[in-house]
């Protein structure tokens, strides 16, 4: 085929249906259905969008979201750190030659600035915009008088040319919310500073933060639903044409692990993504290693994340590049309704304290859903519930963050069976091949728990079986085979009254006869990897709450 025949060659427009039809071919009996999936927010995603699916979407949604962004850049703001205030100015300085466009820096109380650091920061703030948290010493602020930039804690403190009303979205987001929840909790903090104030004070004064979680497209929309949603709170104050305020975002760490930390820069990565995407003015990147002390190397490669998108991606050219695709669309509009709804709800509580209640209970309760998803491998976190790395470790301390963290109970057993180890063994009987897979699934799912499992040789008998568990130490086996082993076998061994406890690894209709003969208890996807590691722990602590588990 020559180049002309390609050019003029034309492809039939498949339809709608004629997709559904292929997907359901490839399904093998399973329905269309069945490839949907149902979000932390209660939304339903399906597996294919179509030009249908904006067809209801208000024609100035993506207008708007477009409009309240001033330009296509963002702002670089990587966190300033140090022990002593000459650290954090060198750091400041450094970070700033390095590609860092904001001076992001908390103030720490104990740090003590004298006169001529002070000089050397007016210098510094002059030139360059700052995004400051004075929470623990609001004084801090009577040494300048102007900054330009973002200020959290200022108290009654102003400055023309800063922002001081903070709307604190990560607050949410940190004790477990999902984005509606996050979202909700913005309007609702808005809502009170419009009232003390006024709108038109609130648009020149405030600035509003997110964290970004490792949830691509749902973060990406996150922050272009509160450019909408924002529009609505402005028309609801009166001011039908409502300026935009300032977006910064940070790296979330709520997916962030001390186990296999390396794999945090992906998650940060992909973060630092979903924010430029969505439309953040500013963003932070928070380092791999965060949890345990960050280095100067990962301090760079949380800069450099940044600096990449930006000199090699481009994104930084376009306004909204999101914007038009039927997906995010569609996710966004179902964000800004869920969102728009739930505010409507917690303004009708007469205080503030019943409207705080009110959503925490949500946030606490999205929180108990995330766990359970990821106890049940529903979610993975990689190197924490999936694919976990055995030779990881928990010989430091972690640094304690705002952020409840999913990993943390993982952490907690794998750092527990580090001081009461549980010597296991999978016992395998059939043929490789027939019981592999299950070998593959209780090897992994044991690892994730902080137990490295030995693997015994296979098929044997009870009485060399009982010496091979004598000779290696062995506290707890877990029977594996197929089905048809599982089910001849298990009864037999239980018979022979092994010393150790033994599990199957499957689920069976056999299971509560097996109980009653002595097993106790079983391995099996969908179980709890929480409550089977306490239940194991338990027996490594040789409490035997594991009997008949």
């Amino acid at each position: 085929m020559t180049i002309q025949d390609m050019k003029q060659t034309v492809f039939k427009e498949a339809s709608l249906a004629e997709w559904e039809q292929a997907a359901i071919k490839s399904l093998k009996g399973k329905s269309l259905a069945s490839l949907s999936t149902k979000t932390l927010e209660d939304i339903i995603l399906k597996p294919l969008y179509s030009l249908a699916d904006v067809a209801d979407i208000p024609a100035n949604q993506t207008n708007t979201i477009r409009q309240t962004k001033k330009n296509s850049e963002w702002l670089v703001a990587q966190t300033v750190t140090g022990h002593s205030c000459e650290e954090i100015l060198a750091d400041m300085k450094d970070s700033l030659a390095k590609g860092n466009n904001v001076i992001h820096y908390a103030v720490d109380k104990d740090h003590k600035w004298n006169s001529s650091q002070i000089e050397e920061l007016k210098s510094l703030f002059i030139n360059n915009q700052v995004l400051l948290d004075v929470s623990n010493n609001p004084s801090f602020l009577h040494n300048f008088h102007d900054i330009k930039g973002n200020i959290k804690g200022a108290g009654e403190t102003d400055f023309t040319n800063a922002r001081t009303y903070f709307l604190d979205g990560s607050s949410t987001h940190q004790a477990g919310g999902d984005a509606v929840s996050e979202l909700v909790s913005v309007l609702v903090q808005a809502d009170i500073l419009a009232r003390k104030s006024s709108i038109d004070q609130l648009v020149q004064k405030a600035f509003v933060q997110f964290s970004v979680d490792s949830n691509f497209f749902m973060e990406i929309a996150k922050i272009r639903a509160f450019r909408v949603l924002w529009k609505a709170l402005g028309e609801a104050n009166g001011q039908s044409d409502v300026a935009s305020i300032p977006v910064h975002a940070e790296t979330s760490l709520r997916s962030f692990s001390a186990l296999d930390s390396n794999v945090n820069i992906l998650r940060a990565g992909n973060s630092a993504l979903a924010a430029v995407l969505g439309g953040a003015d500013s963003v932070t990147t928070y380092p791999h290693d965060v949890l345990t002390g960050a280095t100067s190397t990962s301090k760079r490669i949380a800069r450099n994340m940044q600096l990449v998108l930006k000199e090699e991606t481009h994104i930084q050219r376009v306004i909204d590049s999101a914007g038009g695709s039927y997906y995010l669309e569609t996710l966004t509009k179902e964000l800004v309704e869920k969102a728009w709804a739930l505010f409507l709800e917690v303004i009708k509580e007469e205080t503030l304290k019943a409207r705080v209640v009110k959503l925490q209970e949500r946030v606490d309760a999205k929180w108990e859903q995330q766990l359970e998803a990821l106890s049940k491998r529903k979610k993975s976190l990689i190197g924490i519930n999936n694919y976990a790395n055995p030779e990881d470790s928990l010989a430091f301390e972690i640094i304690p963050t705002n952020y409840k963290r999913l990993a943390v109970p993982f952490e907690q057993l794998r750092k527990a069976f580090q001081e009461f180890p549980l010597q296991t063994a999978i016992i395998p009987y059939g043929v490789l091949k027939e019981y592999k897979a299950r070998l593959d699934f209780v090897s992994g799912y044991l690892i994730a728990l902080g137990i490295s499992p030995k693997v015994a040789p296979e098929n044997l008998k009870p009485f060399d079986l009982q010496k091979w568990i004598d000779e290696q130490g062995i506290d707890y086996v877990v029977f594996v085979g197929n089905d048809e082993q599982t089910a001849g076998l298990v009864p037999a061994l239980l018979n022979e009254q092994l010393s150790v406890p033994m599990d199957v690894a499957g689920k069976f209709e056999e299971y509560e006869d097996w109980l009653d003969a002595g097993l106790s208890g079983r391995i099996y996807a969908g179980q709890s990897l929480l409550q089977k590691g306490n239940e194991l722990l338990a027996l490594a602590k040789k409490e035997d709450s594991h009997d008949n588990a």
